[in-house]
């Protein structure tokens, strides 16, 4: 129960700090253009607490999922429906000046990802380990390598096969074949494969006793072994700290979309979405991230804010008209035809798409609570 608790509240945290400095950014240029702010809200619903300071509202809500800013121009707070011509009308400032309103956040987002990449990154030695399927990855700004981290071990012996019937211990590290030293794990068969339907001497070590073995090698270039990976592959920054932070998102943004894009594929090939319908997820999804990696330090757990950060800022960067990116679009449609949309179309727009978003993410949480256990054992 306690364990809940904690992560109930680490979520509301981590939601409160992304929330407070998407909306903050919003704030301060909203601000900066001249705009008049009514309110700037954590939260939804009911007020736990209220200051108003220079003519703007600051507000808790009861509930911490979220929260706004309400300006004057944007929307259709009540005050401001008779003050459409005030100097402190967003509507009434240049479009490019309501744009980079409407973008605020997005760029808060990525400037918290990008301080937290960095402060990640050199607590890491610069490094982060990735998955082999990304060993033809080309870095921005950094480099792969190939790192070693054991010795080229095997855990299991197959029963009948080859290795067994050559009297090989149950466990044991490989330090040669033909006579070849063997490095990485991956080696062994590849050098394997020179020696299909023929025998070969392999050199392995048990227990500090080094010893040879003649084995035969079957038609596929197997002699019935399971090896351990003992190597991992490096994203390094050690040569570009200064901009490891900035790279580094770039190159998070790349590899989730390799990575998309290889699932994509996968789906269409093989007519079954799970896997792509695993990918999206919601508060639940989320929940499950936060208790996963709180068990590993500060650190690790600042990267996965990092990422949501990153990926907070890549949804509203969506063309819909609810979310930011879609106001921009809004805004730029204006600015080609050099004439505002009627507000109420406008307003109709954004309401529509506001409610099926609201649906989408109902729809998604709903798939979360049906794949639960699936979510659940993705951290186990």
């Amino acid at each position: 129960m306690s364990s809940f608790l904690i992560n109930i509240l680490l979520f509301i945290l981590v939601i409160g700090v992304l929330t407070f400095v998407h909306e903050l950014g919003h704030f301060v240029l909203a601000k900066l253009v001249g705009a008049k702010v009514f309110e700037f809200a954590l939260g939804f619903g009911p007020k736990l607490f209220s200051k108003t300071y220079k003519g703007t509202e600051y507000s808790i809500r009861i509930l911490p999922l979220g929260g706004y800013v309400k300006i004057l121009g944007d929307g259709d707070p009540g005050e401001e429906k008779d003050k459409s011509n005030v100097k402190g009308n967003l509507a009434r400032k240049p479009k490019y000046q309501q744009a980079l309103v409407m973008l605020a956040g997005v760029t808060m987002n990525i400037i918290l990802a990008v301080v937290f990449y960095y402060i990640v990154l050199a607590n890491s030695n610069w490094k982060l380990a990735l998955g082999s399927e990304f060993e033809s990855f080309k870095p921005i700004g950094g480099t792969i390598s190939k790192e070693k981290v054991a010795d080229v071990e095997y855990v299991e012996l197959v029963e009948d096969g080859n290795a067994k019937k050559a009297g090989l211990p149950a466990k044991g590290v490989i330090k040669s074949i033909g006579g070849e030293e063997i490095s990485y794990s991956d080696d062994v068969g590849k050098k394997l494969s020179l020696y299909k339907d023929k025998s070969t001497i392999i050199n392995v070590c048990f227990e500090d006793k080094c010893k040879d073995y003649n084995i035969n090698v079957s038609e596929e270039g197997k002699i019935g072994i399971s090896l351990a990976h003992n190597y991992l592959f490096v994203l390094s920054y050690e040569n570009n700290k200064i901009l490891a932070g900035p790279a580094h998102l770039v190159n998070t943004l790349r590899l989730i979309g390799s990575k998309l894009s290889e699932i994509v594929n996968k789906a269409q090939d093989t007519g079954d979405y799970t896997e792509l319908s695993n990918t999206v997820s919601g508060p639940i999804g989320i929940y499950f991230v936060i208790d996963y990696f709180k068990n590993f330090g500060l650190i690790p757990f600042l990267s996965i804010i990092a990422d949501l950060s990153l990926s907070l800022a890549v949804v509203n960067l969506l063309p819909i008209p609810a979310l930011d990116g879609g106001r921009v679009v809004i805004l730029l449609v204006e600015a080609i035809v050099r004439k505002d949309l009627d507000e109420k179309i406008e307003s109709a727009i954004i309401n529509i798409s506001f409610f099926l978003l609201m649906l989408l993410i109902i729809f998604i949480m709903i798939k979360d609570i049906v794949n639960i256990d699936s979510i659940r054992n993705m951290f186990l």
